[in-house]
């Protein structure tokens, strides 16, 4: 998970690309003979915990407490993890742009369901947390069966509570590389293989990838459980709500076209 996110699944054949509904999504040919990658992006991934902690460092500093955003992670995976699961929904369309996968929107936006009384900043982030898994879920679920595991790269690789919480609603292990810029490492990795530094890319990812790989974090059947119950409630908020983005849209256009 980066700022955006991006969900990938491999076909092994053309026959087994899984095409959605809203044919949202991309479709490309990996440098494998009969392989191919489907990928469905979310338009905000981090961004929508950058915001939360954005809040909270703009109220600190209004009160002269100067806070980075790394001040305010360190122990936040405990605090998290202490809150009651399933509790805070949270569906993480932050962007101005709306969201682009699994469904196109251009006027979704973020949304917090389920606030009560004696919730605080932890269980606002555990709702951010779980969302941008159910999000993740949203995709994969898109592009056909859930892979039985699931790699992740970039800043939110390095949450403990993330990577339970993202392999416990996807019923996948779910396993960290520490490789930065994983991105251009990909296409360097298509190039040596392409000059014959590797006789083919299983090589190569035997020496580019496998190092790198964190240790397996397995799915939680406690947490499954409850969110196997809470992905359903996600899919149909955000299927009612899409009327509501759309008046809420055009009421803001009418507001800036007024002033």
């Amino acid at each position: 998970m980066g700022s955006t996110g991006m969900h990938m699944r491999v076909a092994l054949t053309a026959t087994d690309v899984k095409l959605n509904a809203e044919m949202s999504g991309y479709t490309m040919c990996f440098p494998v003979p009969g392989m191919y990658a489907q990928m469905q992006s979310n338009m905000a991934s981090t961004l929508n915990i950058d915001w939360l902690l954005d809040v909270a460092r703009n109220m600190l500093k209004d009160e002269g407490v100067e806070r980075t955003r790394s001040d305010l992670l360190n122990g936040l995976d405990d605090k998290v993890m202490a809150r009651p699961p399933g509790r805070v929904m949270y569906h993480p369309y932050i962007s101005h742009a709306g969201e682009r996968g699994p469904f196109l929107e251009p006027a979704a936006r973020a949304m917090f369901t389920g606030l009560e009384i004696g919730q605080g900043f932890s269980d606002l982030m555990r709702g951010v947390y779980e969302g941008l898994c159910f999000a993740s879920r949203d995709c994969y679920v898109a592009m056909g069966d859930i892979p039985r595991e699931i790699r992740v790269t970039g800043g939110a690789a390095r949450s403990n509570a993330l990577r339970l919480i993202l392999a416990s609603t996807l019923k996948a292990d779910v396993r960290s590389v520490s490789r930065e810029e994983t991105g251009a490492a990909g296409a360097a990795m298509m190039a040596a293989v392409q000059q014959k530094l590797y006789p083919d890319m299983e090589t190569c990812v035997a020496q580019w990838v496998d190092p790198l790989l964190g240790d397996i974090t397995a799915p939680d059947a406690h947490l499954s459980a409850i969110y196997e119950r809470n992905f359903t409630l996600y899919n149909e908020t955000r299927e009612k709500m899409q009327p509501v983005w759309r008046a809420m849209m055009a009421n803001r256009k009418e507001a800036t076209h007024a002033s």
